[in-house]
Parts: C-alpha cells; structure tokens; sequence
C-alpha cells in the first residue's frame, strides 16, 4: 500500500486541540514541537484523571510525533495540562463535554501522518480503543473508522458472498497481497456496527496477478453493501468492500458439491459448522456424505512404496489414524496428516506399526505389509471432519495423497472401527499408552454424554421404601428373564423386602421387554420397575443409571443370565452387610448350569506380558469342592452378582463408567470400595446358577476387537500398586487354597 507523501504538514495540531471520537468519546491531539526530542514523554495533567484513558504516539511525515490521548470527557468542562516527563506544562487547554466538541476531521488529521502512522491509527481505532471503551455499535465513533479507512484506500478492492453457511453466517470472497503475511484478526464494518471475526480464512496456494484468493466466514445478520471488511495483520491492512448482488450460489448445499476440489475451504466450513449449536454438525456430516471427497490409495507394488489410509477419526483432542504401508526401497519417507492450513504432520512421531496384510491384486490374494496406527494431538477439534486428508512422503520431496473413505462421527461406531484397529495379539502397551488409549478416552467422553435415561415405567412399586433394590442390566439377551424373575418372587423374603429395577440398555426391543415384563408382573406381581436408555451405553452406564432409581439401603447388581438356584440367598447376603459395618461388599457362589463352579470370589493374576488379570477361585471345580464351601474375605466379587449398601455404592462414584463395553469394572469397584478401608466378602451360603457371558457374546465388537486387552490394561494402569500389595500380602499364598493368609474364615454349609 503506498500514499502520497507530497502533501505539505498543516500545522493543524501545532497546538493541541480536542475532537469528538463518539456519542461520550473524546481525542485530544498534539503535535510535539520541535524543541522537544521525539523521544520526550508526555503525560496529562487534569483533576481526575479518567478511567479509561488511552494514548499512543505517531510518527508525522517530517520526522515529528504526534500525540492522541482517548478518553471520555466531564460532563463540565475542565482544565487539562500536556506535561513532559520533566514536570514542565507544556501547553493547558480547556476540555468541553463531548457532545459540544467538533468531530474528528479524519482527513485533516491523515495529511501529516507518515504512511505507517495511518495504518497504525486505525489499527488502534479498530483494536485498542474499540475495546477500552467498547463502543463497537457507536454511530459517531463508526463513522470515524469508515472515514478512516476510505482515507487509507478511496477505492477498496471488492469482496464478494459466495453463500450463506447458515443463518447470519456467509462465505466471503476476495484476494490480497500474499506480502501482508498472517492475518491477526478480521472486522466487519457495518452502519450500525463494528463485528470483530474469528480470525479463520484459507488462502489460494497460487497467486494471480500478484494476488492469493482468500476465503472467510463473516459473522453478520445480513452483509450487504455499504460493508466494509478490514484484515489486519502485522504488515498492513487490507480494506474491501463488499459487492452489489446477492450469493453467488443459493445455498451451500450449492457450493459444496460444485466444489469437489476446494478441500481447505470444506474442512474451514465443517470446523465452522460445527461450532453452531443445534444442527451445525449434522448439516457438515450430511454434506461429506453426499458429495465426499474422491478417496486416494497407492496400490501395493514390489517396486514402489504403497500405502492407504483406512481408518481417520477426528476426535475432540487429536486425530487416530490407522492403515498400512509397504516400503521395498529407500524411497519411502513417512505418511503425515495434512491440517486444514496445509500444514503436514507426520505419523511417525507417535505411532505403533505392526505386521499385517493387505488385499492383492484379486480378491483371493493377501500380501504382508506394515500396519499401523497414530494419535496426533490437536489443540483444536476438527469438528465432525468425515475425510481427513493425508499424503505419502517420499525421499525426494515429493507427495502422493491418501485420502480415506468417509470415516463414522457417531462415537459408538467410532469406537467399533477403533477396536479393530490394532490385531489382539498386538494390543499391547505401546500401542495403548499413547496411541489407543487417549483416543478411547475420547470416545468414550463423547458418548458418555449422548446417553441418558429415555423413559421410565412402574410395575406396582410401593410409596414406602425396600429394604433392597436389585438392578439388572438387560442387553439384547431375554433368555433368561423369565426364569430369573420367578426364581426372585418364589422367594418370600425377597418378595417382601425387595425391588427390582430392570435397566433396558438395547431400546430397540423396549416393546418386546415391557410385553414380557407386564406378563411376568401379571404372574407374580413383584414390585419393579422398567429404565429405559436412549441407546446402548455398556454394563456400567446401566448400572450405575437404575442404582440412581433404587430405594433400598443395600444395593444389588445382578446379571440378567444369573437364576437363583433357591429361596434365601439375598436374606443372607443382605444380613451379612447389616450385621458388619466393615464389610463394603459381598458376593455368593456361582455355578454353571451343570454344577461346576463359576465363582467363590475374584482374585488377580499377571500374565505373560506384566497385566493383572480377573481370575476366579476354583473355576471349573465341582460345586460341592470343600474348599469353595468356606466364608471368607477375597480380593473381589464378581459383577454378576455384587451386594453393597447404596451409601457406600454411593460414596465411591458407583461403577467407572470408561472400561469399554462391559469388563472390569466389577473389580475396579471392589478396589475402590478396599480403598475406604472396607472388606471384600465371599458367601457360599447364598448360590445362584450364571449362564456366564450370554449378553456380551451377542457384542460382536468386544470378541473381535482388543476391548478386553485394554480393559485390563486401563485397569492395571489404574490399579497397579494396589493390585501389587494386595496380591503380594494379604493373598500371597496359592490361589487354590480356600485360606487366605491372615483372613478371618468361618465354615458354612454351602446352598
């Protein structure tokens, strides 16, 4: 940008004079003479000093400063002292109230300015004093800045709407100096208002006419011309003015799929969307679907690096990418992911490779190749971005793109295609630590917060509180139901002290469960209650919403594949909590349905590779094993069947809700419920038959996946020192043996 700087200096403010900057806004401005260092300090001198009170010091085209001092004036008029640092008036002048002051000549004012003092002052106008005194929608300190910038540039280049992204928002058009560098920030300048932008623009990689394209969302009811857009940056500024017409394109739907190319701009639109509320998101997810972009892979070849992209989630902390590469020569140099700015992010500072295969030339042939998986952390989400871009960088410099097929935003699919990221028997911890994990984490916060309780439905429930509620988490599986809720309501001590709170987590089949429970209430006519959720959410989310339903002082969380085998096996659990405050938890024997046993309480083991693992005593034993037949204190008790009192449920925070799917989280509890200073009970005097894992087989995502190694590894991570002194001391003997050292036994007749 360049001014004429023949113009010869006014003298207009030899002498300090006031001017009216807003409605209550006043500027006084004094030139310093030439008798005074240009480095000379000055400062006002007045009675009350205003709060705030602004000033700043510009260079005039002869090598003179000029100072501007902001404030807003007495409503009397007052006396007010230009100082130098020295003490010494320079000069005193009577300031009027601001509605009896001239307004600020801008171009008498811009005839001494050097060229750079004039883009700094409205700079400042736009910036500093626009805030200090926040007078955005001030007509009179409006029509200063206008004044101001068509003074800087009579004539601004145009900017154009290309279309509206949503209700006050439109995609703007233009072109700049690729010299003016970084934008710092972007104003709207209106009639009415000063908007300051986000500061969130995609610029043309080449320049025409010594011109880039740039595009950017403005924020504005309706901008139409007269519209001024300022870019400021530390180089300049860049003034246009918006043009006559409306939207290029009617709608962004338009846009988007006349567009295909514009892969910087889609991604900026998809952030922006995103950041709406309401239907924001799902109208940048519906617009990837419908035209996405054409995805990008490297054939495999003996000669030639090859690679694809197969899995990209865009998550709220960072990107998990996943796919294959194959590198038979030096050519090979990484694959990076490419932000939305162009910037390019390699892979390989924190990835997890692992030997896989990939399709051959027909469908029938596999040929092996280097797998792998990578987190990128990112300080900003990149919104629901269904196609994130990547590229193979090969030795020479050169790229070639790799650009995914239309990846899931829903977090539960997300999590699905997550945990089949990596082949079970390579999910260990450096691909769970830094890579795994954080991207789970993730998923599972997002969709923590998708899931809430859909609705609720009362089977005879009495005004007066039980003395036990029983929560059963119910998942796809209704085989057992039945069976289960006979077994409770032939029992007459359950029937009399007990509710039962039925968690439906599979809505889907809401209609079919409250058919078959309004039958079975019919029956037996058994207090319960029906909870409902929106969507699946695992065992955990289940429990912990119907524990927040139950009444009762002792909390039950029973598996819907768990049949009483007998009357009195709650009466004895519960008496057992009742009688002795220092027990926090207790669990009865469980069986298979041919007798053997399946649980006399839960202890822990490492594997091969240094993780805890959930074992249970005896397993597989015959049910009358005499050493299963012992009352005494485990590790744990399995989640199949676990008794607490509801205050200590409470007190702990319930079951953690981010073990995936449905595993460990009943081990986790009892660790939680031992750090309070509580036992852990075993009671073989209550006996129930398990169906062992009828409802978690129908998951499909957890037997394929590595849901149960990262399971036990988040929960080793969690509780290795406890885990440690607590297997190390106090069940350091063998597992097989019904004594633990130091635990308190006592010889009951098994049910």
């Amino acid at each position: 940008m360049t001014f004429d700087e023949s113009t010869d200096a006014t003298g207009v403010f030899r002498n300090a004079k006031i001017f009216r900057l807003g409605a209550d806004l006043a500027v006084l401005i004094w030139d310093l003479p030439p008798s005074l260092p240009a480095t000379t300090k000055c400062l006002l001198s007045m009675d009350r000093s205003p709060v705030p009170l602004v000033s700043m010091m510009l260079p005039l085209g002869d090598g003179r400063q000029r100072m501007f001092w902001a404030m807003r004036p007495e409503k009397q008029p007052v006396s007010v002292g230009i100082c130098t640092e020295h003490g010494s008036t320079a000069e005193t002048i009577v300031m009027q109230p601001a509605r009896m002051l001239a307004p600020l000549d801008v171009e008498a004012l811009f005839a001494d300015l050097a060229p750079d003092a004039r883009i700094k002052f409205v700079n400042n106008l736009l910036t500093v004093w626009r805030s200090a005194f926040r007078i955005a929608s001030d007509h009179l300190f409006n029509m200063v800045v206008e004044d101001a910038l068509h003074a800087l540039v009579p004539e601004p280049q145009s900017a154009s709407i290309v279309c509206q992204i949503a209700q006050g928002r439109h995609l703007i058009e233009t072109a700049i100096n690729p010299d003016l560098g970084d934008i710092t920030a972007i104003y709207a300048i209106g009639t009415a208002s000063i908007t300051r932008m986000a500061v969130r623009l995609v610029l043309g990689r080449n320049a025409k006419n010594s011109l880039q394209s740039c595009h950017f969302i403005a924020e504005a009811p309706s901008p139409s011309p007269p519209f001024l857009i300022v870019l400021l940056s530390k180089n300049g500024v860049a003034i246009r003015q918006l043009s006559e017409g409306g939207p290029r394109y009617p709608s962004l739907q338009s846009w988007w799929g006349k567009n295909p190319e514009a892969v910087e701009l889609r991604e900026m639109i998809v952030r922006q969307l995103a950041a709406l509320p309401e239907s924001g998101a799902a109208t940048a997810i519906d617009l990837q679907v419908r035209a996405p972009l054409a995805t990008s892979r490297i054939a495999k070849s003996s000669m030639h690096p090859s690679g694809e992209v197969d899995l990209a989630l865009a998550l709220d902390g960072g990107l998990l990418a996943g796919g294959w590469f194959h590198a038979p020569s030096s050519a090979f140099a990484g694959i990076d992911y490419v932000k939305e700015d162009g910037t390019a992010v390699p892979l390989d500072g924190n990835s997890y490779e692992f030997p896989a295969w990939a399709q051959g030339k027909d469908e029938k042939s596999k040929t092996d190749v280097t797998g792998f998986v990578a987190w990128v952390p990112l300080s900003e989400s990149p919104g629901p971005l269904l196609q994130p871009r990547f590229q193979m960088r090969l030795a020479s410099g050169a790229v070639r793109p790799l650009i995914p097929t239309p990846q899931p935003f829903d977090p539960a699919t997300q999590r699905n295609h997550l945990l089949r990221a990596v082949p079970p028997q390579h999910a260990v911890d450096g691909a769970f630590r830094t890579i795994l994990a954080p991207a789970l984490q993730d998923i599972e916060r997002r969709l923590g917060k998708t899931i809430e309780v859909d609705s609720t439905k009362d089977y005879s429930l009495p005004k007066s509180a039980p003395l036990v509620s029983i929560v059963v988490p119910l998942y796809k599986v209704l085989d057992f139901l039945r069976f289960q809720l006979s077994g409770m309501a032939t029992d007459p001590w359950l029937a009399a002290n007990a509710e039962v709170i039925y968690v439906l987590d599979s809505p889907e089949i809401q209609d079919e469960t409250e058919h078959m429970l309004g039958g079975l209430h019919l029956l037996h006519g058994l207090p319960m209650k029906l909870v409902v959720m929106n969507r699946n959410g695992g065992y955990a989310r289940a429990c912990n919403a119907g524990a927040r339903f139950a009444r009762g002082a002792i909390l039950v969380m029973l598996n819907s594949d768990v049949v009483p085998c007998a009357p009195g096996w709650l009466q004895v659990l519960s008496r057992e909590l009742l009688e002795n405050g220092k027990l926090g938890a207790v669990g009865p024997k469980l069986i298979f349905e041919d007798g053997s046993l399946q649980h006399a309480g839960l202890y822990f083991g490492r594997d091969q590779r240094g993780i805890w693992l959930n074992h249970h005593f005896h397993k597989g034993m015959p049910g009358d094993y005499a050493p299963a037949q012992h009352a005494r204190d485990v590790p744990g008790v399995t989640g199949a069947c676990l008794v607490a009192r509801r205050d200590t449920y409470e007190r702990v925070g319930g079951f953690t809700e981010d073990y995936v799917i449905g595993d460990y989280e009943d081990s986790d509890l009892c660790l939680k419920i031992r750090r309070l200073g509580l036992r852990i009970a075993y009671e073989p005097a209550a006996c129930l038959y398990h169906f062992e894992r009828r409802s978690i087989r129908r998951s499909q995502d957890y037997m394929r996946g590595v849901a149960s190694q990262y399971n036990s590894w988040l929960h080793t991570q969690r509780w290795e020192d406890d885990i440690t002194e607590l297997m190390a001391n106090q069940f350091g003997k063998d597992r097989g043996r019904p004594v633990a050292k130091g635990v308190r036994t006592r010889e009951r007749n098994a049910a």
